[in-house]
Order: C-alpha cells, then sequence, then structure tokens
C-alpha cells in the first residue's frame, strides 16, 4: 500500500478510536455532573492538569530534546496558545455544560454542527465545493448523530437557552480545536503539542477557577470516575483524534470523528443498561457508512493529478496532490501542481542548467564560492546513479492552461488567485527564460524546474562544525539536504517549500530522525525560507576547496516524527 494511503488510512484508525474514546468521557461527565454533583469548571481543571502531567511526563521520558526545542519555539509556542485556549479550554468547558445543561446525546448533536464549520472553512480556504463524498460523509453524519440523540423526534431539542448557548459555543470550539494545531502537529508530534495545550488549558483553568475552593466532596467514586476521564476519554482521546488529523486531514479526522455517539450509545447500554432503540442502530448504520464512503475518498483524485517526468519516469508518490489540503498551506505546491521523481542520467544536462543558474544568483547575492566548482561532473553523475537526487517537475495542464484561455475557463479551470500567480510563474515566462524546451519539455508539457539531492546517510563534513548545538546530539541517524537549485522561472510559486516537505518525508520514510542542510550566511532567501518552515540553526562549518580558499556556511536541522 503507497505510503500516503496507509497514513490516511491510519489517521482514519486513530479518528475512530478518539471518537470511541470521547463516547466514553461524556458517559462519564454526564454521571459526574447528574449523579454525583460536581461542577462542570472542576472537572475541567482536575482533567486538564492531571492529563498535562501524563502527556509531559511521557514527553521527558521518550523525547526530552524534542520538548526544550519546542520550548524554545516561539512561533509554535503561539500557535499551541491559541489551540490551549480555543480548542482544548473551551472545548472541554464548552461541551460539558451542554451536557449537564442537557444530556450528553443532545450535547453530542449541538457539537457535531462545528463539522459544518470545519467543512465550510476547509472549503473556502481551497477555493472550491464540497466533493461528493465529502458532502454524502457530512449528511450521514449529521444525520446519523441527530437520530441517536434525539431519537426521531426533532421536539427533544427543545431545550434550556444555556444548554443551546453552551452547544453553539463547543461547535465552534470543535471547529478551532481541528483546524488550528496543523503546523505544531506536523513540526513536533502530537505527545509535544497535546501536553502543552494541555498544560496550558490547565494552567489558565486553574488560575480561573481555583476548584479547591468549589467544596467538592472527593470521595473514591469521584476518583475512580475522573481517572478514567483522564487516561481513557482525554489522554487516549486527544492522542488518537490529533494524530488521525495529521495523518488523514481535518475533513477526514472531523468526519469519522462521528462514532463518538455511536460509542456513546454502545457503552451506555452495556454500562448504564440504556435500551438500544431501532433508531439507535440506523444512526448507527448511518455513521458506518459514512466511515466508509471516507476511507474510499482516500485514493480519490490520485490518477488526475499524477504525472509523468521528462523521461517517462512512473508517477512518483512524492506528489503535491493530496485528499486534503493542510489549512495553513495551500499554494500551488501544496495543490498537486508539482511532483518529484528520481533523477535520470538524460536529466543530467538540464541539472548543470539549473547548477550553473543557482551559481550565479550566489554571485548577486555576494557569496564568494571560489574556483571549485560544487558538485563536479562526476560528483552529480555518482549521486544521479545512487539514486540520492530528484528532480520537481511542473505540468501547467493541471491548473487549466487550456480552459483559461477558452470562452469557459471559470467553469472549467476554477483557478484561484494563487493558482493564477503560479500559473503565470510556471507557463508565461517558458518563454522568455528558454526553460520549455529540450530535456524539461514542451510548453505546455510537465517539465522540470528545480532539482535537490537528499543523503540519507548524512554527511561528514556536520561531524566537524564549530559550536554545533545539535537538538538530536548523539543520534546519528539523519539525512542531508543538498543541491537546491530552482529554474529562475519557477521562483517565488512556492517551489522552495514544496522542496523542503518533499526532502523530509524522503528522509523519513527511509527511516532519518530528522533532516539537516548547509547554507552561505549571505543567503538569505534560503535562510528566511529555512526560518518560516521550522528549521533550527545548530551551527557552522568551514569548507576548503583545493586552492585553500576557505567558505563557512550555516548548519540547519529540521526535526519530525
Amino acid at each position: 500500500m503507497p505510503a500516503a494511503k496507509s497514513h490516511v488510512l491510519r489517521g482514519i484508525v486513530f479518528a475512530a478510536l478518539g471518537g470511541i474514546c470521547w463516547g466514553f468521557s461524556g458517559n462519564c461527565a454526564q454521571m459526574l455532573t447528574a449523579e454525583l454533583d460536581v461542577p462542570v469548571l472542576w472537572i475541567t481543571a482536575v482533567r486538564l492538569t492531571v492529563a498535562a502531567v501524563i502527556f509531559l511526563a511521557i514527553c521527558l521520558v521518550r523525547e526530552p530534546r524534542h520538548l526544550l526545542a519546542a520550548l524554545r519555539d516561539g512561533r509554535s509556542l503561539a500557535y499551541i496558545a491559541g489551540f490551549a485556549i480555543l480548542g482544548v479550554l473551551l472545548t472541554q468547558v464548552s461541551y460539558l455544560s451542554a451536557i449537564a445543561y442537557t444530556n450528553a446525546g443532545t450535547g453530542t448533536v449541538l457539537e457535531r454542527t462545528g463539522l459544518v464549520l470545519i467543512m465550510g472553512y476547509v472549503c473556502l480556504r481551497t477555493r472550491r465545493l464540497p466533493r461528493p463524498r465529502e458532502a454524502a460523509g457530512l449528511v450521514l453524519a449529521i444525520g446519523g448523530t441527530v437520530l441517536i440523540a434525539t431519537q426521531g423526534d426533532f421536539s427533544r431539542l427543545a431545550i434550556a437557552p444555556a444548554g443551546l448557548g453552551w452547544g453553539l459555543v463547543s461547535a465552534v470550539a470543535l471547529a478551532f480545536y481541528t483546524l488550528m494545531p496543523g503546523k505544531p502537529l506536523a513540526k513536533w508530534g502530537s505527545f509535544i503539542v497535546t501536553g502543552l495545550a494541555m498544560a496550558m488549558g490547565g494552567t489558565v483553568s486553574m488560575a480561573g477557577v481555583q476548584p479547591w475552593t468549589l467544596g467538592v466532596e472527593v470521595t473514591p467514586a469521584v476518583v475512580g470516575i475522573m481517572a478514567l476521564m483522564v487516561l481513557v476519554g482525554t489522554f487516549a482521546a486527544y492522542l488518537f483524534y490529533l494524530q488521525g488529523i495529521a495523518d488523514a486531514g481535518p475533513v477526514r479526522a472531523g468526519l469519522v470523528g462521528c462514532v463518538e455517539p455511536v460509542s456513546a450509545t454502545i457503552i451506555s447500554a452495556a454500562w448504564l443498561g440504556t435500551a438500544v432503540t431501532p433508531m439507535d442502530v440506523l444512526g448507527c448504520a448511518m455513521i458506518v457508512a459514512m466511515v466508509f464512503l471516507v476511507t474510499d475518498r482516500g485514493g480519490e483524485g490520485d490518477d488526475d493529478h499524477a504525472v509523468e517526468g521528462g523521461t517517462g519516469a512512473a508517477p512518483s508518490r512524492y506528489d503535491g496532490a493530496r485528499g486534503n489540503v493542510p489549512v495553513f498551506q495551500g499554494r500551488a505546491s501544496e495543490l498537486g501542481y508539482y511532483a518529484a521523481r528520481v533523477a535520470a542520467r538524460e536529466d543530467v544536462p538540464l541539472l548543470q542548467q539549473l547548477l550553473a543558474d543557482g551559481r550565479r544568483t550566489m554571485a548577486k547575492l555576494g557569496v564568494k564560492e571560489g574556483t571549485k566548482r560544487y558538485p563536479s561532473s562526476r560528483r552529480l553523475l555518482r549521486a544521479v546513479d545512487a539514486g540520492s537526487v530528484y528532480v520537481v517537475v511542473s505540468n501547467p495542464a493541471w491548473l487549466g492552461v487550456e480552459a483559461r484561455k477558452s470562452e469557459e475557463a471559470p467553469a472549467a479551470g476554477g483557478l484561484s488567485a494563487e493558482d493564477t500567480t503560479a500559473l503565470e510563474c510556471l507557463s508565461a515566462e517558458d518563454a522568455a527564460e528558454g526553460c520549455g524546451e529540450g530535456p524539461a519539455g514542451k510548453v505546455g508539457e510537465s517539465r522540470i524546474i528545480a532539482m535537490f539531492d537528499v543523503d540519507v546517510e548524512g554527511d561528514a563534513a556536520y561531524e566537524e562544525g564549530r559550536g554545533l548545538t545539535w537538538i538530536t546530539e548523539g543520534d546519528g541517524n539523519y539525512g542531508a539536504l543538498h543541491w537546491v537549485n530552482v529554474a529562475p522561472s519557477a521562483r517565488h510559486c512556492g517551489v522552495g517549500a514544496y522542496i523542503l516537505g518533499t526532502a523530509q518525508r524522503i528522509a523519513r520514510d527511509a527511516g532519518c530522525h530528522n533532516l539537516c542542510c548547509d547554507v552561505y550566511e549571505a543567503n538569505a532567501p534560503m535562510r528566511d525560507l529555512l526560518a518560516r518552515e521550522g528549521w533550527t540553526v545548530a551551527g557552522t562549518i568551514a569548507l576548503r576547496d583545493w586552492h585553500g580558499h576557505e567558505s563557512h556556511r550555516l548548519i540547519y536541522e529540521k526535526l519530525y516524527w
């Protein structure tokens, strides 16, 4: 099974497990508030604080350097802080309050209306209408939850204003919770992001609520149910669901998360003796059908976006066509207009042209590379034969070039402003730059626009750097990114960001724990790009050529799990 599809399937499973754990948690919450008279704010403060301790303790044991690195990453901390307040804390308070004022079923129905917000946001962000499977899955998901919670009697949703208000707030919180953590999750992983968000949310709730002043009688029953809520309904649920977002994307994860009312119904019947009605069975069947629809959609569009390289190579799995566009991204490189494949010997003339373009650019930036050309022709050929050199190809036809030229362009092409910018970068300048002919292919066909090299064995030169501070010190299982060169006509179109992301996936699939690269200090554009993409400066290295000329470069490191 291709890696991308296996990740989607894994994400669907994790999202479903998260929903099941949340269904169990809802029953625990109703028991605490209705039968043991425990305030919602007390449950929230204690639950988040204890869960944060568990998450961060595991992080300190498993990946202490990564946790410390995340604490030094101000941009990620800002994202996590927003996620902690608008996602984690607000979701907890609003959902539990909705249950307290109504019941677990009604609270779930109101919260699940957040799926409409999630679907709408992603469609707006990617400038498209919902696909048929998405629309059908959304209808089945909402319909199934409504049937389970209302038993087909819609008049039962006539609830107290406070319950309705908290339910609608929980819907907004669910959307924030699903959509906000994309970048930190991709960078630091679900354990660190969840632990820090729990800690921030728990700190705020402890300071604001002061649960020790609420006079709650902490009986063995309260302790036992709270322990189950923390271990199953919080620790397991958050971990599974966030990993589902990372693997399957926000739309799939949000839809599959609708198994929550199914699990709530089954657990309630088995644990609390609640009778299962025909409406419960019908609602469960609708949600199971939705899961099948979402799972089948994992490969949708693969054929539409397949690209053949300039040498007739098979479509690469390192392409930009993905079932779900990350909500914080969306440039042409993320929408499937570029693809990477292993370079072949017939690509070497164009690779040398790209390298020459890169040297001219370095000279304009004031970089003195010396007389030695790096890489040499022999080194380049060896790397191509070894399969470590990749080329980035672009097919303007994906952007609807011909459709845009016709009178039906708006309907057939559906180009956004970002798409049009990329189209102009990748087609209009071809003739002027001469990049649309020769080994790269003709204008309008797939053509090579960039190159890069990923050495999964690392780089021995990095071991001789000055003042190096590796976040993964002692772990030699890393990859090295070299020879990043983009054709002049394809610059400022997101190709650089696409290369960084693709190189990371290549290294990760090869078993590398992190990726490193070296950059001239005067190469400000590349340094800015690395900073934006979350790379960290580890130190400097000094390289000498045959004539004794010494050049200094910064070493950057990118962590991932």
